[in-house]
């Protein structure tokens, strides 16, 4: 998918309208709750899943962080970089610094499961980043993010890389990369039925007789 239809997406689409056509192909598990949640009210991430996961360590590796960089220097522009730590929840393992490198290289936001820090120059930057808490203390001696590209699962939600992420307010959905294009067609002709429920509501038509004649709620 290119970054121009993309972006018309992204402006376009919502969790609740994904979560819906998923449900209607018989994908009944593919969203995250607000166990994550968006760093700002209007935060918004958009594209394909880029997974990395972590391992709780003990002891002061020779080079810490130095595996984590790698792995962020892998991500691609558009991509959705995935950060699961295996409940390593005892400190940070993304901050300021970390997202400044993935904004430079085109990422469209982060999904962390796990803990992140410097929130007051992240909000500045507004990015878009989900998270499940806050943590002052670094990774280093604590968890080591060693492994990309393999699948993750996410409060029982399977990612695996080139899986779609969107996530709002509302929580996160994934939507695996094979049915992406038809979900996304769905989702945009739902949305025009959603306009018209709209319309119908607005000239004083009861909810009862457009949900009947349209279908869509």
């Amino acid at each position: 998918m290119n970054q121009e239809k993309e972006k018309k997406l992204k402006e376009v689409l919502y969790s609740g309208i994904l979560c819906d056509v998923l449900d209607g192909m018989g994908y009944r598990n593919q969203s995250i709750g607000m166990v994550m949640k968006p760093l700002l009210d209007e935060t918004v991430i958009f594209g394909p899943a880029f997974t990395s996961i972590g391992t709780e360590v003990y002891s002061m590796p020779e080079n810490p962080l130095i595996a984590q960089c790698r792995v962020v220097d892998q991500l691609k522009e558009g991509e959705v970089y995935i950060l699961k730590t295996r409940g390593a929840y005892n400190c940070a393992v993304f901050g300021e610094l970390f997202a400044t490198a993935v904004q430079k290289k085109g990422g469209s936001g982060v999904l962390l499961d796990g803990m992140a820090r410097d929130m007051k120059e992240l909000k500045k930057m507004k990015f878009p980043l989900f998270y499940r808490g806050t943590d002052p203390k670094t990774s280093k001696g604590r968890c080591e993010i060693n492994e990309c590209q393999i699948p993750v699962e996410i409060e029982g939600v399977t990612i695996f890389p080139g899986d779609y992420i969107f996530g709002d307010m509302d929580g996160i959905v994934v939507i695996p990369k094979a049915l992406a294009e038809e979900v996304f067609d769905r989702a945009l002709e739902t949305i025009e039925k959603e306009n018209q429920v709209r319309k119908g509501l607005a000239n004083g038509q009861s909810l009862e007789y457009v949900y009947t004649k349209i279908g869509a709620i």
